[in-house]
């Protein structure tokens, strides 16, 4: 069974679609000698059958001298007409295909002569019995049935510019195969000059378009090849991935739908078609394209394990939820895998369980599915063999240390949702020693110990990030930020001021530095004003040496404030110089 951690990406899946080519180009361009079956051409009422036949005599004369070509005998076609009961007379240009097959002839030759014009207007197809793609032939008319000679060296004739179309096709998928856009293009180019009507030229061409990311010009080439055929599948999926790299995701999504209306049960498909759209963005179309495949098959692992992950994506940015439907649908993909999968289960899927629980909320259930990731992490599955549910074994996305950080992170995240910083802090640490590299890690262990009441430890944290190459001033700005929206804005102004002290520690830049300096002056007196409020009755000794220290410890970050709030620094600095003149003469009338 397939992991959707293969499906391939657009680039990588490009060449598949090359297999898909005419054979018969294909062989052109190697010359290597083609078996070409011809039938009698096909006579309407009133023209003689032997003009039919004679017809094809001739096209089997002229092909033992064309270089590349090797008409299959009259007689061995008998004989194959005998050994299936058919009746050359009565058959039909799809049994001269089928018959085609049979003889394992790579093109075959059917047509129709009919009274018109004046004259017989005859009209003759070489095409691959296969897949039906034909070489550019037109209509053409003789003046009667006896100029069957004439006729042949009419089809002869298109013959040669039906080769060189081939050819041209066949350098354009060879240029395209090894990624040379700009020599693919002109191929095909080149080849529309010979059938300017050709599909396959166009389809080409466009593939070419793509790969040079020229979408625009892709879907042009594109669009016309599927309101020619509208069943081509290789186009309405190359054409449904274009209009989503150019953000037409509606028209993306109806374009894949239609491409499989054709093949509605191909997994594989689906998966792909799931990864194009989410590659371009479009999360809520991938899901879309998976619901509808999980609702055809509600016990596909691969589908549900890719739906939990586009899911996952398409319900939240920035670390916060955007449509919490989507993170349930993901946690329920996600739990019917578990359920299939048991102790096979990636452990690193583990992880976007534990991620989805966290985003809604459910933080028991987040850190159940931890625990359990925690357990796998360390005690896999055997690497060897076939799994209990079929698959083949699978290679980790990422080391073991890197998953258990990764695990451990998650937890962090949890703890600290629900004010459990020490925990959280504990957790961080340990996903930092598993994986170091950690974006941004010694600066989120250390707001972590911040709230934990660990300002030594945070403070030590705080000072490897910066020489590991992080922002001071970043960091005195969260820390600030964090002071004065968890405490300054809450009247709580010692724990604000201590945060802003630290955060002045940090502060480099001098409107990052100047705007703590005030708000920790601003702090102290704050603080200062509250203690002497409360000693407003008893004017006692204590209070009043602790409120005149609190107000002294305000000039110096007044002093430190440079121009922010000029205004302000100068009522502040007025009113601690009353409050510190208050404040001793109380200590000398009490103390």
């Amino acid at each position: 069974m397939r992991s959707t951690r293969n499906v391939l990406p657009f680039a990588a899946a490009f060449g598949v679609a090359l297999t898909l080519f005419p054979t018969l180009p294909q062989q052109v361009a190697a010359q290597t000698e083609i078996n070409v079956l011809v039938a009698p051409v096909t006579v309407s009422e009133g023209i003689d059958r032997r003009f039919g036949e004679r017809i094809a005599d001739e096209i089997r004369k002229s092909l033992e001298r064309f270089p590349g070509y090797r008409p299959i005998s009259k007689g061995d076609v008998e004989k194959a007409l005998k050994q299936y009961s058919l009746d050359a007379n009565a058959m039909t240009p799809i049994e001269w295909r089928q018959l085609a097959t049979a003889m394992s002839a790579p093109l075959v030759m059917t047509g129709t002569a009919s009274r018109g014009g004046g004259g017989v207007e005859v009209n003759v197809t070489f095409q691959d019995p296969r897949t039906g793609d034909a070489l550019p032939t037109s209509a053409f008319s003789v003046a009667d049935d006896r100029q069957h000679e004439r006729a042949a060296q009419t089809i002869m004739t298109q013959l040669e510019t039906g080769v060189e179309y081939g050819r041209r096709i066949a350098f354009c998928a060879d240029y395209l195969a090894s990624e040379q856009v700009q020599d693919a293009i002109n191929n095909c180019n080149e080849a529309l000059e010979y059938s300017p009507e050709s599909t396959r030229a166009r389809y080409l061409r466009g593939r070419a378009h793509m790969l040079a990311e020229s979408w625009g010009t892709a879907a042009e080439d594109l669009e016309s090849v599927v309101a020619a055929d509208p069943s081509n599948t290789e186009a309405l999926q190359s054409l449904a991935y274009t209009h989503a790299k150019l953000g037409n995701k509606d028209r993306s999504l109806e374009l894949y739908r239609e491409y499989l209306n054709f093949n509605p049960e191909d997994v594989d498909v689906r998966l792909n078609i799931a990864y194009e759209l989410a590659s371009a963005g479009g999360f809520a179309e991938a899901m879309a394209i998976l619901q509808d495949g999980v609702a055809r098959d509600p016990d596909n692992i691969p589908l549900l394990e890719y739906l939990g992950g586009v899911a996952l994506s398409a319900g939240q940015s920035g670390g916060q939820v955007t449509d919490p439907a989507a993170i349930r649908t993901s946690v329920d993909a996600f739990e019917k895998v578990m359920a299939a999968k048991g102790d096979n289960l990636d452990p690193a899927m583990l992880t976007n369980v534990v991620n989805a629980y966290l985003l809604i909320e459910e933080y028991d259930d987040a850190l159940a599915f931890s625990e359990r990731a925690l357990q796998m992490i360390e005690n896999p599955p055997a690497a060897s063999g076939e799994s209990q549910n079929g698959e083949e074994p699978q290679t980790p996305a990422m080391s073991k240390e890197q998953l258990l950080a990764q695990v451990h992170a998650a937890r962090a995240n949890v703890f600290s949702r629900t004010d459990r910083y020490a925990q959280a802090a504990d957790e961080f640490g340990k996903a930092l020693r598993y994986n170091p590299d950690i974006e941004n890690g010694h600066q989120r262990l250390a707001q972590f110990k911040l709230r934990a009441g660990d300002s030594q430890g945070a403070i030590a944290d705080f000072r490897t990030a910066v020489t590991q190459g992080a922002d001071s001033n970043q960091i005195a700005d969260a820390l600030f930020a964090q002071g004065y929206q968890d405490h300054f804005q809450k009247k709580q102004y010692r724990p604000a001021i201590d945060m802003f002290e630290v955060a002045a520690e940090f502060a480099r830049a001098p409107d990052v530095s100047n705007r703590i300096h005030f708000f920790a002056a601003y702090g102290y007196y704050l603080q200062g004003t509250a203690i002497d409020n409360s000693n407003a009755q008893a004017e006692a000794c204590a209070p009043a040496r602790n409120a005149l220290s609190t107000f002294q410890a305000a000039l110096p970050h007044l002093n430190r404030a440079g121009n922010y709030e000029a205004n302000s620094q100068g009522e502040i600095r007025n009113a601690v110089d009353v409050q510190v003149y208050r404040q001793e003469q109380i200590i000398k009338k009490s103390c």
